[in-house]
């Protein structure tokens, strides 16, 4: 058995990347662009990095977020009891065009991965951007632009499940329009996070 191994190289100039441990996001030493690489090769991707909107003395990290730009129609729902309190808790609906929020690092201990994908995408944060790193770490990104989808649309069917009333039909579509990656600000200390925006 024979494996021909191809370096990746940057997108955009060419130069060799080096991978870091199993980091789908490669930054080029030459000229600073981020490379996504899928399937072995690397390719351009729509990225930005959110300013920090909170100050604190522990470690500034940035952490990879998929940002799935999903439309939600669902064309029909049965729900046993609560349907009233869904009402009248004005609980909001993901339904049309909106963005889920996929934290997209392994490092990132589950419980606080799951509790900011659901408050990411419930309440969209302002985001300004910063046009680099500044310095700080930047968190190795493990998921895959596809298994990014998949998630948004288990974060969409996990809130229906979860708000008042027992969901015992659901007919939907769920399409995914596009995708970007955000690396967004926060602080770690020991094995805690807490966002920075």
């Amino acid at each position: 058995m024979s494996i021909l191994l191809q370096p990746l190289k940057c997108s955009a100039c060419g130069a060799p990347l080096k991978a870091k441990e199993r980091d789908r996001m490669l930054l080029c030493s030459h000229c600073g662009t981020l490379s996504l690489v899928t399937a072995g090769k690397t390719a351009p991707v729509n990225f930005a990095i959110a300013a920090p909107a909170i100050e604190s003395r522990d470690a500034l990290v940035y952490i990879p977020f998929w940002i799935v730009n999903a439309e939600v129609s669902v064309t029909h729902e049965k729900i046993s009891g609560g349907g009233i309190s869904r009402m009248v808790s004005g609980q909001k609906q993901m339904r049309g065009v909106r963005d889920f929020y996929i934290c997209a690092a392994d490092a990132v201990p589950e419980e606080y991965a799951r509790v900011w994908n659901m408050e990411l995408t419930l309440k969209q944060p302002e985001i300004k951007t910063v046009p680099d790193f500044a310095g700080s770490e930047r968190v190795v990104m493990t998921m895959e632009q596809e298994t990014a989808g998949e998630n948004a649309e288990f974060i969409f069917l996990r809130y229906e499940a979860e708000i008042p009333g027992t969901l015992q039909e659901l007919d939907y579509e769920f399409r995914v329009n596009s995708t970007k990656v955000l690396y967004l600000p926060a602080y770690k200390k020991s094995t805690s996070y807490q966002l920075g925006v």
